[in-house]
């Protein structure tokens, strides 16, 4: 009787240990974000000078803004996710008669499939005092990423560039 027992309690405490382990694993994963990085060949916008056709010389460029560095944190929320994204870029002139310029850049999220999901696009301007060649920009961007869980955060990405043409993303392959 007492090896019953001994079975007996032994098989509750395995049954009870193994429902523990598959229950709903969902709420007890830790939050995950989704990378943040730059898309390739689109991290440069150029603006040439007046009556100069686009080539890979600086004396032709009036005004350029490089995206230099991309990063996010993220933290939990009803529904889901809050992603805050932090873009650095670095405007510079060659032009001292340019004194404003204007560009846009992209913020996607996409899945794992590399499918894009969500994307918006941001339009920014420089003003440049007049002895100014260089500055440095800084933007700060907050999406919310619904999910049921978020420990599945690590399964998307945030995708930021610069929106460009066609014929400037040619240049900025030719320049890698």
């Amino acid at each position: 009787m007492r090896s019953f027992r001994c079975s007996a309690v032994l098989f509750c405490l395995l049954a009870l240990a193994a429902a523990g382990c598959s229950g709903d694993r969902k709420s007890t994963k830790k939050l995950t974000c989704p990378t943040a990085f730059m898309a390739p060949n689109l991290d440069s916008y150029t603006v040439y000078r007046p009556g100069v056709s686009p080539s890979n010389k600086p004396e032709d460029i009036s005004f350029g803004v490089k995206l230099i560095d991309v990063k996010s944190n993220c933290r939990a929320e009803v529904g889901g996710l809050r992603i805050t994204t932090l873009l650095s870029f670095l405007a510079v002139r060659n032009d001292p008669d340019f004194r404003q310029g204007d560009f846009t850049y992209f913020v996607a999220i996409a899945d794992v499939r590399e499918t894009i999901l969500a994307k918006q696009n941001f339009a920014l301007r420089v003003e440049f005092a007049p002895r100014q060649k260089q500055m440095r920009v800084l933007d700060e961007i907050t999406e919310h990423l619904p999910l049921k869980n978020v420990s599945t955060g690590d399964t998307y990405a945030v995708i930021v560039g610069l929106q460009v043409s066609q014929q400037q993303l040619d240049l900025n392959r030719e320049r890698q």
